[in-house]
């Protein structure tokens, strides 16, 4: 298929990306945060109430079995991983129509829908399994969930590394049920959060953003202040367009985000190259280099999340500017 994320890529290079050189894994994303154990502190330290608000923000996400998978749960015994029939929609237009507002109504701030591009999903998962899906699960439904605005600026206090585990487990919940939902209706849905495909590329295919300096997706109506899931099905839907300009007419000139990072992990070059820095940058493609290990090592160092890059970054402005 012919993708607008394609134009950032060189063919010769560039090959489906393995989960496993991803810093969370490489590091351990554990390790250096056991000092948000409640039980470390004090009672009566008023910081206790912040980490608990932290700890218990990630409560679904972490613990919602049907958050990611392709089969359902609890007591619908349905034949084959899906219902018995297949309703039958109007036509794929209507599909894609229904399914958006079902979206929305389970919570999505965004969606759009793209047909998968196979180079986006992983070669393989955290654990080593090479990532596949059935022949003919070929669209993508995918989401984004907004976080607080008010609590993002506050980077990185607990503040915002709570509203970090809110968003993601409004996602869990999300792309859980509408994976259930579709699967309701006779076909394969595989629910999905950071695993199996990157979100990304398939959120800028399915019409939601761009590709920002800080290694994000920029948004007219959010900038980077979401969270992305997605669901990949065999229903078929259709394309949504993606009216977005190039991450340069975005970014260059801008380099805010650069600037608020504490430990110089973004580029305050003018434009995107090739080049990559560490093992978490997949070869092949064009963007402003961005180095993951800086990041994460300051998260470890503080003990939580950081957000500073998405808190600095003005483009839901300049894109509204844009795409008048």
């Amino acid at each position: 298929m012919s993708s607008k994320s394609t134009g950032y890529l060189d063919p010769e290079v560039h090959g489906r990306f393995d989960r496993r050189n991803t810093v969370f894994y490489r590091r351990g994303i554990f390790t250096g945060f056991e000092h948000l154990r409640p039980d470390i502190l004090d009672p009566g330290e008023p910081e206790l109430l912040e980490m608990a608000e932290v700890r218990a923000s990630w409560t679904l996400h972490d613990n919602y079995p049907g958050a990611f998978r392709d089969t359902p749960l609890g007591s619908r015994k349905l034949i084959h991983n899906h219902a018995p029939f297949r309703y039958e929609f109007a036509s794929p237009g209507a599909a894609a129509e229904n399914i958006s507002e079902v979206a929305e109504r389970f919570g999505a701030s965004l969606v759009g829908i793209t047909e998968l591009d196979s180079r986006w999903l992983y070669s393989h998962e955290c654990s080593g399994n090479p990532v596949a899906l059935p022949e003919k699960a070929v669209w993508a439904v995918v989401m984004a969930v907004e976080m607080d605005r008010a609590c993002i600026s506050r980077s990185p206090d607990f503040s915002a590394a709570a509203e970090i585990g809110r968003g993601y487990s409004k996602m869990a919940a999300l792309a859980g049920a509408i994976g259930e939902y579709i699967r309701i209706l006779g076909y394969y849905a595989r629910s999905c959060g950071n695993d199996t495909a990157l979100s990304i590329p398939l959120a800028m295919d399915a019409g939601l953003g761009v590709l920002g300096r800080n290694g994000l997706l920029l948004t007219r109506e959010f900038g980077p202040r979401i969270r992305i899931c997605k669901v990949i099905t065999d229903l078929e839907l259709v394309q949504t367009p993606n009216e977005y300009p190039a991450s340069e007419e975005v970014c260059s000139g801008c380099t805010l985000c650069a600037e608020a990072c504490e430990v110089n992990a973004l580029s305050r070059s003018e434009s995107p190259t090739w080049e990559i820095l560490t093992e978490s940058n997949n070869p092949g493609v064009y963007r402003w280099q961005f180095n993951p290990e800086r990041c994460f090592d300051f998260w470890l160092e503080i003990g939580r999340d950081c957000s500073n890059c998405i808190a600095a970054c003005p483009a839901s402005f300049k894109l509204r500017k844009l795409m008048k």
